[in-house]
């Protein structure tokens, strides 16, 4: 009826690398727009808004591969892993904050 770990990690980590990369094209797009117009063009304000949603949902995303890794004690690789996710997700919320 549950999840193994194994899966549960599985999932985070190819929603959230999908969501990564959507992130950082939608970021790339909003940084574009921002530079070229002299005035904010009102696509930005849907783009940042869709940047803060896209970092709380890698903010769950990682919390939850966080519980599932210490709850499955999990070896080191793994545990990298999990590290690398958290620093993405940071900086991922830190730019999601300073757009404009």
């Amino acid at each position: 009826m549950f999840m193994d770990a194994k899966d549960i990690l599985g999932w985070c980590f190819t929603v959230a690398s999908l969501v990564f990369g959507v992130f950082g094209f939608l970021y790339s797009t909003y940084a574009t727009a921002m530079l070229q117009a002299a005035a904010a063009a009102p696509i930005t304000r849907y783009l940042r808004k869709f940047c803060w949603v896209l970092a709380f949902i890698l903010v769950v995303l990682t919390a939850l591969a966080a519980f599932t890794s210490y709850d499955a004690a999990v070896g080191l690789s793994t545990w990298l892993i999990v590290g690398c996710f958290v620093i993405l997700t940071v900086f991922s919320v830190g730019l999601a904050f300073k757009m404009e």
